[in-house]
């Protein structure tokens, strides 16, 4: 199950734009390359910044690989807007807290 999966890379130490793309590759059967997977290290922590939650814009990543283009605007959206009510911000400094 992708909850187990992802625990399970968090618990690892990996960073959390790593952890939603390995987790949904192997739950969805996406084949993703190492270097997409070292390219995560360029958008940990927020960016460097604390800004958006890098686990967010992977899970944004994820859902391009696995709908249409309007599939995905929507898809984004509701996800995106979900994050924001439940937590109130989608900044990676705030989230971690």
């Amino acid at each position: 199950m992708l909850k187990e999966r992802v625990q399970a890379y968090w618990d690892a130490g990996e960073n959390c734009s790593r952890i939603i793309l390995q987790a949904a590759a192997e739950e969805y059967g996406i084949s993703l390359s190492e270097d997409i997977l070292s390219a995560c290290g360029g958008i940990n922590g927020g960016f460097g910044i604390g800004s958006m939650c890098s686990g967010l814009v992977a899970a944004v990543m994820v859902l391009g690989l696995l709908f249409d283009e309007e599939e995905v605007k929507l898809r984004r959206i509701l996800l995106l807007l979900r994050m924001q009510e439940q937590f109130g911000y989608l900044d990676c400094c705030r989230l971690s807290a």
